[in-house]
């Protein structure tokens, strides 16, 4: 990170980088929640209710009412949230000098924004 993310511009590369990978994995745990929550409520709770109390005693209280489309309009501020803190402290800032690549390469990847996109979602959505 060294000083050329927006974030580790004004506070200590070692914290943007805490952020970095803490908002990373918080993405990847509320993806993966949602897609639970989504997924589980055509299967009999009963089949997982020894093996897993935890999630036995959340989809009891998500699957009620109307709680599960509120639980994913929520789910969506959080992830703009996350998405918003893993931009801020991940990607590079105008004049970064990333590995030293040529300056082509890095005005595809870097400058443009794939780079923190594939980042992202490889890691933080789809993992």
């Amino acid at each position: 990170i060294d000083e050329q993310t927006n974030l580790s511009e004004n506070v200590h590369p070692a914290l943007a980088a805490v952020a970095l990978w803490g908002a990373l994995i918080w993405l990847s745990m509320v993806e993966g929640s949602q897609a639970s929550m989504v997924g589980l409520p055509p299967v009999d709770p009963e089949l997982y209710k020894e093996s897993h109390p935890i999630a036995y005693k959340i989809c009891q209280r998500g699957h009620k009412g109307d709680n599960l489309d509120r639980y994913l309009m929520g789910r969506q501020f959080m992830v703009l949230a996350l998405v918003f803190v893993i931009n801020m402290s991940g990607a590079p800032i105008a004049d970064a000098d990333v590995l030293n690549l040529p300056t082509p390469l890095a005005n595809c990847f870097l400058k443009s924004g794939l780079a923190m996109i594939l980042f992202t979602c490889m890691i933080g959505q789809l993992n």
